[in-house]
């Protein structure tokens, strides 16, 4: 019975690193997951959506019907911000809170807040996330905004059929 409660706790000794070494999310936070984010809310600044497009996760542009659909998407978005009286000023970005292996991907939680000017002001937007996504197999990571699943949390699932259901959308 004490062999094998000592081997029980040597398999997972040995296991537990190998599986932390499957995540890299906090490690990849500041020098690649960062860079990308600043970029996205510097070009969403400056109502420019084709690095949003390249860095889109392929779940979400094959929901919305492929490609072109997305495409169509952003140039609707694109022409409702230019449209607007909204700015955006500031988009910041934390380490991420959480990470999950689904299917061969890791997905983690990047909260993010914006700054922006509405009609002369300068207001925060409430709390959100981004959802950061890559294969195991590369250090390419793609995202989702989080604050459509604020509203529809059920929609990760949709993207992510293998998404733990016990796992609560942040904020």
């Amino acid at each position: 019975m004490v062999k094998t409660i000592y081997a029980c706790i040597l398999f997972l000794t040995i296991l537990a690193p190998a599986h932390a070494q499957q995540l890299s999310c906090q490690q990849d936070y500041p020098k690649i997951i960062a860079p990308d984010l600043q970029r996205l809310g510097q070009d969403l600044k400056n109502n420019d959506y084709s690095f949003m497009q390249q860095k889109t996760h392929p779940s979400l542009i094959n929901y919305v019907g492929g490609p072109e659909n997305y495409q169509k998407l952003l140039k609707y978005a694109q022409n409702m911000f230019a449209e607007s009286k909204l700015e955006i000023q500031k988009v910041e970005s934390n380490p991420p809170l959480y990470s999950y292996i689904v299917d061969q991907e890791e997905i983690c939680f990047v909260p993010k807040t914006i700054t922006m000017k509405v009609a002369g002001k300068t207001v925060k937007a409430p709390p959100s996330f981004m959802v950061a996504i890559r294969s195991q197999h590369s250090h390419q990571w793609t995202y989702l905004d989080g604050s459509g699943l604020q509203k529809n949390p059920k929609m990760l699932f949709i993207l992510f059929p293998n998404f733990p259901k016990n796992v609560k959308v942040p904020f």
